[in-house]
């Protein structure tokens, strides 16, 4: 019996080249709007964390201002009380440390820190703004913490309130989170989508 060479028929070789086009499509579709949603994800993440916090920044500026403004009506009217007192009690409503100096830059009273541990704080640039008779708004480094000052001036002084901006950064990260979670979210509708399409365009 004459030995027959096997060879495979056209329609065996053809039958995984539907299977490797369908993965492919789907690669190309799936890496294109993975790209789309990381470029964004980027772009729309970095200016709306940033805008977040400079909202939050600006509304707190704004309280902080307000309460600074009736501890100085307070040091003004209140001739009753100590001001180690007033500065005590304004700086617990307000939830902020009080501190208040006289025209010569000096620490009189502070709401939090012992006064004889405080050394140049009067020559702060917010301070230095209030003694000139206008309100003076710092944001800088304490502790390893960003510090919001408002000053603002007294008879006699200025006085100012420190709070520390974890708010705006809370919500900063807040954002964040949920931008990911968004993100999480869009990668898998992005999966399902490149797979119809890659089923769609086979069946053409």
């Amino acid at each position: 019996m004459a030995t027959e060479t096997f060879r495979p028929r056209e329609d065996q070789l053809a039958s995984g080249r539907p299977r490797r086009r369908y993965w492919k499509i789907f690669a190309i579709t799936y890496i294109a709007l993975l790209s789309m949603i990381a470029i964004v994800a980027g772009t729309v993440g970095y200016s709306l964390r940033a805008n977040v916090e400079k909202a939050v920044q600006a509304e707190i500026t704004r309280n902080l201002t307000q309460k600074a403004q009736m501890l100085a009506n307070r040091v003004n009217a209140d001739h009753a009380h100590g001001l180690d007192v007033i500065s005590s009690q304004e700086g617990q409503a307000a939830g902020a440390r009080a501190t208040v100096i006289d025209t010569n830059g000096q620490i009189v009273a502070d709401s939090e820190v012992p006064i004889s541990s405080l050394h140049d704080e009067g020559k702060q640039p917010e301070f230095v703004t209030a003694l000139h008779g206008s309100r003076g708004v710092e944001i800088r480094s304490h502790n390893g913490a960003q510090v919001l000052f408002v000053a603002v001036p007294v008879l006699g002084g200025a006085v100012r309130l420190a709070y520390p901006l974890s708010d705006a950064e809370a919500a900063a990260s807040e954002m964040t989170h949920r931008l990911l979670v968004a993100c999480l979210v869009a990668i898998v509708v992005a999966g399902a989508l490149s797979a119809l399409l890659s089923h769609v365009v086979l069946l053409r």
